[in-house]
């Protein structure tokens, strides 16, 4: 291990930055070789003259499609420090740090939050330009081509959720949605899906995984950066550290729904926010290695009761699946699907393959599940397709500034990838944790053709 992580934003190198970028490099490689759009071969000559375009265009705002229900919503981040917890990244005594924000239906609108506070998005922009600048069909490990892409004339989205402001009266508590972003992401990528849930009746929580995200934010504008060592390299500790984190959330969670402030800085937080939590009706959904810490969070605590993964496979946190034996691994996936038991659990893939198809760490989870399930996969989606990036990245492309985003995004049209994810992402915690059916699970759906659909 190396020094302590206490100054990151004073000490990162370019060379911290690539190492960074390849990680999330890494996440989209292999969905992005499968898909079509731009011949890969062409990027470079199309990459230059895109650059070359760019430098005239204006200022480009991105957005965030509006979500789609029938309540207006709020926000507010809070800064959590679990005081039982050393931090492995630190070699000195320092409690485990975590960022949260809570998406909850609101009443009013007040000043709208930001997509990433500022602090962090001055590390966030150049890392998404040198990923952006390189050949996405670059091999992991190798050197990518760069063809410089810049995003100084592009403000990045304001959400749709109110500061801080009042929490809607309602005659019961919401039920509780956590969310776990991807290796190599930030909390604020999942935005799009996080803010229709919340339009729609639910209290969600999106966690930075700090040291794994690649910047986390804290108040004061202290930056902490991701880090290449410990947990995070390795896929069963990082899932380990992740469902540890996803615990004290539920356990700060509580204590705020009893009247608690769990707030580091005890700073004011939104009227009724103490009182809109429904501790019985928790779910949990996660993209990639987020998808990962759903199963396993609900392999060990049963207070979360149904869980997604999107387009992620299974890590179990007792064997690292890197050089371990079939004999190791495959017993260690079903007893995650043991422990999930008769909880229900979804499956969200890319490009429309099958659980089979998926790989070994997924379909062996799969067919040992034993309550109700399914497995949806959009055709022409990609690993990205799943991050916000589905929606910022065609807008970068309309702009002129990368030439196409099918080579990350895939060549599902992105209003319809959207859609679909909202649909029945909300179909299935409605269902779960509502009871409320609207059938959308039953079988393929002729308003969802992109959807292949196993039971």
């Amino acid at each position: 291990m190396t020094a302590d992580p206490q100054d990151h934003h004073a000490a990162e190198s370019p060379r911290h930055r690539r190492v960074v970028t390849t990680s999330r490099r890494r996440l989209l490689a292999g969905a992005a070789a499968l898909v079509g759009g731009l011949a890969l071969s062409s990027w470079p000559t199309a990459r230059r003259a895109v650059a070359a375009a760019a430098t005239k265009r204006s200022q480009v705002r991105l957005t965030l499609p509006a979500p789609t229900g029938p309540y207006r919503i709020g926000t507010a981040a809070l800064h959590l420090v679990d005081h039982d917890r050393q931090d492995p990244y630190w070699t000195t005594p320092h409690p485990r740090e975590l960022m949260v924000n809570i998406w909850y239906p609101a009443r009013g609108v007040g000043r709208l939050a930001p997509w990433m506070p500022p602090g962090a998005l001055t590390y966030y922009r150049p890392e998404l330009e040198e990923f952006l600048s390189s050949s996405p069909d670059t091999p992991p490990g190798e050197e990518p081509i760069d063809e410089p892409v810049s995003l100084a004339g592009v403000e990045f989205p304001i959400t749709h959720a109110g500061q801080d402001v009042p929490v809607a009266l309602s005659a019961r508590p919401y039920p509780v949605v956590l969310f776990s972003p991807g290796a190599g992401q930030n909390r604020e990528e999942g935005t799009t899906l996080v803010e229709e849930l919340a339009s729609h009746g639910y209290v969600v929580v999106t966690i930075s995984h700090t040291y794994q995200a690649p910047e986390v934010e804290f108040p004061g504008g202290r930056v902490e950066r991701g880090r290449r060592e410990g947990p995070t390299v390795v896929p069963n500790e990082a899932v380990a550290l992740r469902r540890v984190d996803v615990q004290f959330v539920l356990d700060s969670l509580t204590a705020l729904a009893a009247g608690t402030n769990p707030d580091a800085g005890r700073r004011r937080l939104p009227v009724g926010l103490a009182g809109c939590f429904d501790m019985t009706k928790v779910g949990m959904f996660g993209h990639s290695l987020g998808g990962a810490t759903t199963a396993q969070a609900m392999a060990n605590d049963p207070r979360v009761i149904a869980g997604i993964n999107l387009d992620g496979s299974f890590f179990p946190e007792d064997v690292n699946p890197i050089g371990a034996q079939p004999g190791e691994i495959e017993p260690a996936l079903e007893r995650i699907a043991e422990r999930i038991g008769e909880r229900p659990f979804m499956i969200m893939g890319s490009i429309g393959v099958s659980p089979d198809e998926f790989g070994i760490m997924t379909s062996i989870v799969w067919h040992n599940l034993r309550g109700w399930r399914r497995f949806i996969s959009l055709v022409g989606s990609s690993h990205g397709s799943y991050t916000d990036g589905q929606v910022i990245f065609p807008q970068l492309a309309a702009a002129g500034i990368i030439p196409s985003a099918d080579p990350w995004m895939g060549t599902i049209d992105p209003d319809r990838s959207i859609a679909a994810q909202r649909a029945y992402i909300r179909a299935f915690f409605d269902r779960t944790l509502l009871g409320r059916d609207s059938h959308l699970l039953d079988g393929p759906s002729a308003a969802y053709p992109e959807a292949n659909f196993y039971m």
